[in-house]
C-alpha cells in the first residue's frame, strides 16, 4: 500500500498523522477533498455585467430621430404667422345655390330654379324671355303686371326692378335699398325680403 501523501505539499504522511509535518496543514480524514485556503485558491472570475433589460415597445436598434431643421423650439419664433395659417383652418366656402323658395306675404310658396319673371300678369313676357312666369296673387294691384326679374344662375340670385309703378326694395339686416326702376340687377342672398309694392317675399332655401 502507496504512502499517504499531504494534498498540500505532497509530503510523507506519518500514518494517522493529524497534521502534516512539512506545512502543517491539517489531514482531511475524510474521502473528500477539503477547502483550498485562501493563499493557495485561484483567484475568482468577475462575471460579466448583465445587459440592461429591455424597455417595452422598443424596438431593437433603434435610432434616436436627429430634429429637422426649423423643429427646434428657438427656430419657431419667427414663423408666428406661418404657425398661425396652419392652425386656423382654412374657411369653408359658401355652398352654391341651386334653387331657392320664395315665401310671400301672401301665404304663396314658389320654388324657383332659374330665371323668372314677377308680376300680377307676367306670362307673355315669361314667354317672351324664355323665363318662368310668377304669378302673384295681390288684391291691392299695388305689384305690376310685370314687376321683377329674377335670375338664379351659378349658385348666385340676382334681382331688378322690370320697371314697376310702385318700385321695388331689397331688405337686409334691417337696411332697405331702393332698386333702380329698371336699372342694374342687384345681388341678393337667402335671408333676404324683397318688396314689390305693399308685398313682399323672403329668399329661403329650397
Amino acid at each position: 500500500m502507496a504512502s499517504a501523501r499531504c494534498v498540500y505539499c505532497d509530503a510523507t504522511l506519518q500514518p494517522n498523522s493529524m497534521y502534516c509535518v512539512e506545512c502543517g496543514q491539517l489531514i482531511p480524514q475524510q474521502a473528500a477533498r477539503p477547502p483550498v485556503p485562501t493563499q493557495f485558491a485561484a483567484p475568482q472570475r468577475t462575471a460579466p455585467a448583465a445587459a440592461p433589460a429591455p424597455v417595452p415597445g422598443a424596438t431593437a436598434g433603434a435610432v434616436t430621430p436627429v430634429p429637422l431643421p426649423r423643429s427646434l423650439p428657438w427656430q419657431q419664433g419667427g414663423s408666428r404667422a406661418d404657425a398661425a395659417a396652419q392652425a386656423t383652418p382654412a374657411a369653408a366656402a359658401p355652398p352654391k345655390v341651386e334653387r331657392i323658395e320664395l315665401a310671400f306675404s301672401t301665404g304663396q310658396r314658389i320654388v324657383v330654379s332659374g330665371s323668372a319673371v314677377i308680376g300680377r300678369k307676367p306670362a307673355d313676357t315669361a314667354l317672351a324671355m324664355g323665363v318662368r312666369a310668377v304669378e302673384v296673387q295681390d288684391d291691392t294691384r299695388s305689384v305690376s303686371r310685370v314687376h321683377l326679374f329674377l335670375d338664379l344662375a351659378d349658385g348666385r340670385i340676382h334681382v331688378g326692378d322690370a320697371g314697376s309703378a310702385n318700385g321695388a326694395r331689397l331688405e337686409r339686416g334691417g337696411r332697405i335699398q331702393q332698386l333702380e326702376s329698371a336699372g342694374t340687377r342687384v345681388e341678393a342672398s337667402v335671408g333676404d325680403t324683397v318688396w314689390l309694392g305693399d308685398l313682399s317675399f323672403e329668399i329661403r332655401p329650397a
